[in-house]
């Protein structure tokens, strides 16, 4: 699988990752997906920058001009390391503890009459759907179980 498809997934999996404060405890999908958003928003404004402040205070050094294209680089590179993770992250199957997690979150759902086909074994991105659907389903004390 290639590196855009994985960045693709991980995309995928930050928009289905519920932004719940009590899954950051258990989880570090949220603090990952933060960094993330915040990396997609602003270091494309810290790599302009970089390259710009060059070429204000030193103009005609390629020193500089490399360095600050460096970082520049580094900078576009951050969104694109967290999306990976959390591409990777997604298709990882989960460890067993959660796996019971997910089946009886499973079967709340069910129990609300909510059609849930838990897969033979579960990943993260599995885990984030199911999630997903609690959290819209479900009562708002559900969390308060966890």
């Amino acid at each position: 699988m290639g590196i855009y498809a994985i960045c693709k997934r991980g995309q995928r999996y930050l928009t289905s990752w519920p932004a719940e404060n009590k899954l950051g405890m258990i989880f570090p999908e949220n603090r990952i997906i933060k960094s993330t958003l915040f990396g997609q928003k602003f270091m494309p404004f810290v790599a302009v920058f970089a390259v710009a402040w060059q070429q204000v205070y030193s103009k005609g050094d390629g020193a500089a001009l490399a360095i600050a294209l460096l970082t520049a680089l580094f900078a576009l590179s951050l969104p694109l390391q967290g999306l990976y993770w959390l591409g990777k992250r997604a298709q990882t199957p989960l460890p067993a503890q959660s796996v019971v997690w997910f089946d009886k979150i499973c079967a709340r759902l069910h129990a609300v009459n909510e059609t849930v086909v838990p897969p033979a074994r579960p990943t993260y991105q599995d885990l984030a759907e199911v999630l997903s659907k609690a959290q819209k389903k479900l009562p708002p004390d559900f969390w308060q179980e966890i």
